[in-house]
């Protein structure tokens, strides 16, 4: 019987620069198979047949998707029972940390030409436009998260903290109890979404596809969603229970989502960019309410709705240059796989199809 397949964005762009969960994901794995070179499509084929190979085989997979090019695998994580993570790991450059033993390097530079790589294409001229791209995408990327601020600073003036605490020791007695389980609790990392050449994208319902309970937060910008999040994940490690953290792909010190995988829960800011609804044919979805703690005056509801307007200013312009830059990476990731050895490709590979 085949296991689960699960999708997450394996890199995030956000406010503060890119951010990637792969360390976290390596310390879950029992063995880490690192793919350096030959970093172009190729890679993700590579990595998408791996999936296939053994989810056929009874494996729950994780596929962690590229950014930029949505339909691209970066990694892939083969879960119990064989815990292999496979990650194409030159950009981002990840290095081994336990050599030989859990991380293995497959050095792939031998598949490629590069001197056909060269021939084929103008590498400088692509790369100085590359970074004027990424530079004018995390400017406006990082203008973005200051304009959320002064958002945030209108809504709190309004909050009732209060109310919010009560509602959140409602949440936890009922989720909790008195129950104290006798285990070491397992903390877990993982990326909701993030900004793409398409816009803002998110995989929350691949994320969520298995769990029974899902509350759906509703409330303003700077409200305590992230922070009370954050809590509950603080009192289940407390209590024994496994978390997962699932960060935002905008704000890369913000929780998105948590969830409780023993209890089949979860609770996740389903406000903009990511707006979700309770689906009727699942009987555990609820929305979370907080926005009934916070009620702004109409000057405050003025300027929020200018500084709205100047937040999604700046992550149009993100999106363009984000855009922009994809359109010049996959001309150099088309030029890697033309100059590839193809049987050679294969031949250093095999090795990493598995039986049990």
């Amino acid at each position: 019987m085949s296991g689960i397949i699960t999708h997450f964005f394996g890199q995030a762009m956000t406010g503060q620069g890119i951010k990637n969960v792969y360390r976290e994901v390596m310390n879950e794995a029992k063995t880490v198979y690192l793919l350096k070179g030959a970093h172009g499509f190729k890679i993700s084929e590579l990595l998408q047949k791996l999936g296939t190979y053994y989810h056929d085989q009874g494996a729950e997979i994780e596929y962690f998707h590229d950014p930029l090019f949505e339909q691209s695998i970066e990694a892939t994580f083969v879960k119990a029972p064989f815990e292999i993570l496979f990650l194409a790991a030159t950009n981002p450059a990840i290095e081994p940390l336990i050599i030989d033993d859990r991380d293995h390097v497959v050095s792939l530079y031998d598949c490629l030409d590069e001197q056909k790589v060269s021939s084929n294409l103008s590498m400088h001229s692509i790369t100085e436009l590359k970074q004027v791209y990424y530079d004018k995408c995390f400017d406006a990327l990082s203008k973005a998260i200051h304009i959320h601020d002064d958002w945030e600073v209108e809504t709190r003036k309004n909050m009732n903290w209060n109310g919010l605490n009560q509602q959140y020791a409602d949440l936890k007695k009922q989720l909790f109890g008195e129950n104290q389980l006798e285990k070491s609790a397992k903390l877990t990392h993982r990326l909701l979404g993030t900004l793409t050449p398409a816009g803002a994208r998110d995989t929350v319902q691949s994320i969520t596809q298995n769990l029974e309970k899902r509350l759906f937060i509703k409330g303003y910008p700077g409200t305590g969603k992230s922070s009370m999040m954050k809590k509950l994940a603080n009192d289940a490690l407390q209590r024994g229970y496994d978390v997962q953290l699932v960060w935002c792909g905008l704000d890369s010190n913000s929780i998105d989502m948590v969830i409780l995988p023993e209890l089949k829960f979860c609770i996740f800011d389903s406000t903009e960019p990511h707006v979700y609804f309770p689906e009727k044919s699942r009987s555990g979805d609820e929305i979370f309410d907080i926005a009934k703690h916070c009620h702004p005056t109409e000057a405050e509801e003025n300027n929020i709705k200018e500084i709205v307007a100047k937040y999604k200013a700046s992550i149009a312009e993100a999106t363009r240059f984000a855009k922009l830059f994809a359109e010049e990476e996959r001309k150099v990731r088309e030029a890697i796989d033309a100059s590839l050895d193809i049987e050679e490709f294969n031949k250093q590979t095999a090795k990493l199809f598995q039986t049990l």
